[in-house]
């Protein structure tokens, strides 16, 4: 993951120097024609590396996978599959410089497309394909994670949180004013036999929407989508799978009623409800919740374009993941 502090991170750290941060990570497991793996010598820490870093504002998830493998290996590849997104706080890094990081990590299987490796200098000492059982043992338990994933395709990690959770939000709002923040957060989409999705009632813009919220510091992905719907509905709920990522600056820019700007980071999990309770709204920031089918909720006027997006994907959701 990149550490060198250009464009994003030196411009946040400018602003709340060493404090523990989320930073949207993209990594990807690269692979030749004989199945090895793309792995890297670092400088600043001792285990292996696989190439990829931060999301800048002005890209996406995708854009980033690919920037960063060539810009620290000289590789050309392909994505060829989402493995998911991973932010167990038990993968907290605090650098040598002593920046704390949370990282919320989508991860990608790519396809090398051309040979001749070139380390940036920056980070690898050097770079290599590798048997992956020969350095498995090297790899950081949030990359042993992450390949175990792709091995028996789950796509999702353990649900955890923990209170108190440190909201992430309002930490970076103190220090950066309105400026264009990356966040990272969840949705939960829940269909009934009907085929009908669970909405809630946003009070501030009285529009009905699926329920999501933004990550706090101390879970992990899946951990901020089954909180978020228990504070607001009440409901147990469980992931089932990964519908999809969006980050396009295209619609993943946003910029809220009070001015303050945001780039959304939006992981997708169709979910179950795993007991029986009869659901209750919060009366926060939701004040209502019902089933109601995909073309209805997209029929609501003031929709972000975002949101719109992921309902029509919801109407071919056979051929999830999307990564947007």
């Amino acid at each position: 993951m990149t550490t060198h502090q250009d464009g994003y991170i030196r411009w946040l750290r400018s602003h709340i120097g060493h404090e523990l941060i989320y930073l949207v990570y993209a990594v990807a497991f690269v692979f030749d024609e004989r199945g090895y793996l793309l792995v890297q010598e670092r400088y600043d820490f001792d285990w292996l590396s696989v190439p990829g870093g931060a999301m800048e504002p002005h890209e996406s998830i995708r854009d980033c996978v690919l920037r960063e493998t060539y810009e620290e290996t000289g590789i050309h590849c392909t994505i060829e599959r989402f493995i998911g997104a991973f932010s167990h706080p038990d993968f907290n890094l605090t650098y040598p410089n002593g920046d704390q990081v949370q990282p919320w990590t989508a991860a990608f299987v790519c396809r090398a497309t051309s040979e001749a490796i070139q380390v940036d200098g920056k980070e690898a000492l050097q770079a290599a394909f590798r048997p992956i059982d020969e350095i498995f043992e090297r790899l950081p338990r949030q990359y042993q994670q992450m390949l175990t994933s792709y091995r028996e395709g789950i796509g999702f990690e353990p649900v955890y949180y923990k209170h108190p959770l440190k909201p992430y939000y309002p930490i970076l709002r103190a220090k950066v004013g309105a400026e264009r923040i990356i966040l990272p957060g969840g949705t939960a989409v829940i269909f009934n036999e009907a085929g009908e999705v669970l909405t809630v009632r946003d009070k501030e813009r009285g529009l009905w929407d699926l329920p999501a919220g933004l990550a706090d510091l101390g879970e992990s992905t899946t951990g901020t989508v089954v909180r978020e719907i228990q504070e607001e509905t009440g409901l147990i709920i469980e992931p089932v799978r990964i519908l999809g990522l969006y980050t396009h600056p295209s619609f993943a820019h946003m910029e809220f009623s009070n001015g303050d700007k945001a780039h959304l980071v939006d992981l997708i999990l169709e979910c179950r409800i795993v007991d029986d309770r009869t659901p209750h709204v919060d009366n926060d920031e939701i004040d209502g919740i019902q089933f109601m089918s995909l073309e209805a909720l997209a029929a609501q006027a003031g929709l972000s374009a975002m949101r719109r997006q992921i309902i029509a994907d919801l109407q071919h959701r056979q051929q999830a993941p999307f990564v947007r």
